[in-house]
């Protein structure tokens, strides 16, 4: 008995079979789009197994089962990662908690009497969405569960909640759109729906959403990856503009003051110190600016008296010539003082590197630098380097003697931090987005700031790096940018997340749109059809009505106003002549008191036949209310034809009108304006006419 309610019967068996090979098919097409093979933003799986348990029964629930560890199993044997279970395990956890997500829905749709496609309410279609949001949950949860105890998927933190929270859309966009595309194809197939209402009304709609979404899905992580590239770089560049920038500053602030000493014959204490104060303005990264003469051995003991009366008695000099005939070069100033206070005195030609490099900044007339060395002016260590520019007086760039020809005065130093210079180049955010590694071109193990981990890293493609060189006083520098892969996932998490909410809120949005819509478009479309004859027909009848008079037939004054804006125009534009003619019925105020309304709506009735024949049909004649008549003529009319023309219209009123077996008599008072003569406009027209036709009213003449 329990078999015979799992398996399909005969009647369903080409349905089974065939929601049975969707499903599978299904799972390798998504999943292939999908950097994670198991793990997909849009699972249409998830809504074909619901279509199958709503069409078929819970016996669908064992090809859900079968098709989930196909799948998975499938999965396992094209991933090189080693397992610690057998891969039967996993598979079977995962399938089982599809099982239960299918099972769980498919319950509480037909508890809740839920239909997709007859007609279903609003609250039905909500319904539908809400416990496939809930219930989806379910093989999210189950599935990276798994995943992590059996170490197929990395469990970094936020990244294992984005993975839930992927699986879950996934699941939940399969379940509202394909489900009730499956079922009202197959409801189509028994005749319950006719192709047109399918096509038109879910299965376009629904088909293009899942294209939008997969294509939008493929585009986004492409763009993700190449905005998270594309970003690193930026600010990469950014870094190293900035880095270089900063760099020739402080250069450029110490070739100023060797220019500043060698214009001048001699410099005193406080005229250095104003001169330091201002080029070390905003550069925090130096610790230190000198100025360093050169003296000769036999002038050592004159320089020394000097330097004491003017800038003290405990001044000394320290640090003996590496060699007999080496000339000394003294530290003299030196700014800021009270941190610096020890090097004042000392020889710094003392020292065999600084020796070769102030030979070398003789040699080039260029400034030097140092290896990075530990600066101890400070509390904590700091490395830090030293760049001698040298200070030259009659130049003889011949001569290779230190102290000949006294042509070399001494040199500027300057004392830069690395560290200082890295925070005033980079902002926070650059120095909290990138991890940075400086060294000697061509030694990576010589390290000026960083850690020299960061090398290692990106030889191995770990994360991103950027490289680029620096070269200033002599050397240069290889600066290695970097964020590492954890960092760059994280990011890129955090970039897909807005997209995931959006994909999951307009995927909702669309599908209540689409499935509230479905199932009453046609009636609406009957209802509609039935409505717009209704419509039309009474549109045709208001048209009517606001440009005709009801009882004559005639235009009103509204359209008479119209054709004759028009006529005006085309008479302005080809300065030809247009006639207005104003009528009034003299005799019927006494038929309309005497013999009644009735009887004189008959008599404007009749009036209005014998004017309408003697007129052409491209003549306006209209009713302007009560007893008064308009006639426009704008064909060019000549005195003459408008004198023929009235006399037409008078004539036709001599006969009598029979009204209740009495005859009556009505005249008319006929009033004429022409334009241009007698204005511009159609108000002046019809005015200028009105007082014509009163003033022949007046004297009781009828033309």
């Amino acid at each position: 008995m329990v078999i015979s309610l799992l398996l399909p019967t005969n009647k369903n068996t080409i349905t089974y079979i065939l929601l049975f090979c969707l499903y599978v098919g299904c799972a390798f097409v998504f999943s292939a789009f999908s950097p994670q093979a198991q793990i997909v933003s849009l699972w249409p799986s998830a809504g074909v197994a619901l279509a199958g348990c709503l069409v078929l029964g819970y016996r669908f629930l064992v090809g859900v089962f079968l098709g989930s560890c196909f799948f998975n199993l499938t999965t396992h044997f094209f991933n090189d990662e080693v397992q610690n279970l057998a891969p039967i395990i996993p598979a079977a956890l995962i399938a089982l908690g599809s099982t239960i997500q299918a099972w769980a829905n498919t319950a509480l749709l037909r508890r809740l009497r839920v239909s997709l496609l007859s007609a279903p309410s609003y609250y039905q279609v909500s319904t539908f969405i809400l416990i496939g949001l809930l219930c989806c949950l379910i093989s999210a949860v189950v599935g990276n569960a798994v995943l992590v105890f059996t170490h197929e998927s990395v469990a970094i933190g936020m990244l294992q909640w984005f993975n839930v929270l992927v699986w879950w859309v996934g699941d939940f966009l399969g379940v509202i759109f394909v489900t009730p595309l499956i079922l009202g194809c197959l409801q189509c197939r028994q005749g319950y729906l006719g192709k047109g209402s399918l096509l038109k009304g879910l299965a376009v709609p629904l088909l293009s959403i899942l294209v939008i979404f997969q294509a939008a899905q493929q585009y986004i992580e492409h763009l993700v990856v190449t905005y998270t590239q594309n970003e690193f770089e930026l600010k990469a560049k950014v870094a190293e503009n900035s880095l270089k920038y900063q760099m020739s500053a402080y250069l450029y602030a110490l070739q100023q003051l060797g220019s500043e000493l060698s214009e001048r014959d001699s410099i005193n204490k406080d005229d250095f110190y104003d001169l330091v104060k201002r080029l070390s303005t905003d550069l925090p990264g130096i610790r230190a600016m000198s100025w360093n003469p050169v003296i000769k051995q036999r002038d050592l003991a004159m320089f020394e008296q000097v330097a004491r009366e003017e800038l003290g008695s405990d001044f000394q000099i320290k640090g003996a010539p590496l060699y007999p005939e080496d000339p000394l070069v003294v530290v003299k100033f030196i700014e800021p003082l009270a941190e610096n206070k020890a090097a004042q005195g000392f020889n710094v030609y003392s020292n065999a590197s600084r020796r070769e490099s102030m030979l070398l900044a003789k040699k080039t007339h260029s400034a030097v630098s140092t290896d990075i060395i530990q600066l101890v002016q400070s509390d904590q260590r700091e490395p830090g380097f030293l760049i001698f520019t040298p200070v030259f007086q009659n130049v003889d760039p011949m001569e290779q003697a230190i102290d000949s020809h006294e042509s070399l005065k001494g040199f500027a130093v300057g004392v830069f931090l690395v560290a200082e210079i890295i925070n005033k180049s980079l902002s926070d955010d650059l120095i909290n987005f990138l991890d940075i590694y400086i060294h000697e071109k061509g030694r990576p193990e010589k390290a000026v700031y960083g850690n020299k981990s960061i090398i290692a890293a990106m030889s191995q493609g770990d994360g991103l790096g950027y490289i680029f060189e620096i070269a200033f006083a002599g050397r240069t520098w290889v600066f290695n940018l970097h964020i590492d892969q954890q960092y760059l996932i994280s990011l890129q998490v955090e970039k897909s997340l807005s997209f995931l909410a959006t994909q999951w809120l307009f995927g909702t949005l669309a599908a209540f749109i689409i499935l509230s819509a479905f199932g009453r478009h046609v009636h609406l479309r009957e209802l509609v059809k039935e409505r717009t004859k209704e419509i039309e027909k009474i549109n045709m009848q208001l048209e009517y009505y606001a440009f005709y008079d009801a009882l004559t037939g005639l235009p009103n004054r509204r359209l008479f106003f119209d054709r004759a804006e028009h006529s005006l125009k085309l008479a302005s534009r080809n300065k030809y002549t247009l006639a207005l003619i104003f009528l009034d019925l003299n005799e019927f105020k006494v038929v309309n008191d005497t013999l009644g309304h009735e009887s004189g709506d008959r008599l404007l009735v009749e009036v209005s036949q014998r004017f309408r024949s003697t007129l052409r049909a491209s003549d306006t004649l209209a009713r302007m209310g009560g007893d008064e008549f308009t006639l426009l003529i704008d064909d060019n009319p000549q005195p003459e034809d408008i004198c023929t023309l009235v006399e037409k219209l008078t004539q036709c009123l001599q006969r009598p009108v029979v009204l209740d077996d009495c005859e009556h008599y009505v005249s008319a008072s006929v009033g004429v304006a022409l334009y241009p003569d007698d204005g511009d406009s159609i108000e002046d027209l019809l005015r200028k006419a009105d007082m014509a036709m009163y003033k022949e009213k007046r004297a009781s003449v009828c033309i």
